[in-house]
């Protein structure tokens, strides 16, 4: 519930940058830069549901974690490539952090169920 509760305070607040000055206007930087704050939200979300969890578990599982995280910090990086072809536009700027937050959501509503 904690976790929806904080997606959904995310996702307003990504509302509103861009809905606000030069993002609302189109401006690709100034939304780009929404959604770049709005993975960092995630992200930090993320580590602080990581640590609490790492913190709640015994010792022993604290390990299986570690490898689990590593091994979805290199499944999200695949999941959510740069694309750097040309031709693709200013668009990526959007859409890369965008995927990043997709995959950190996630993974956060996972962290809070793993025992």
């Amino acid at each position: 519930m904690l976790a929806l509760a904080l997606v959904l305070a995310a996702t307003t607040q990504l509302d509103r940058c861009l809905n606000e000055g030069e993002a609302a206007r189109g401006v690709t930087p100034a939304m780009s830069a929404c959604y770049v704050a709005d993975y960092q939200r995630a992200d930090a979300q993320l580590n602080a549901t990581y640590n609490a969890v790492m913190k709640r578990i015994p010792v022993a599982r604290r390990a299986v974690l570690r490898a689990s995280q590593r091994a979805w910090i290199r499944k999200r990086d695949a999941a959510c490539p740069i694309d750097d072809h040309p031709g693709v536009g200013t668009i990526e700027t959007l859409n890369h952090p965008a995927c990043l937050t997709k995959q950190t959501t996630r993974r956060t509503s996972w962290l809070t169920r793993f025992r």
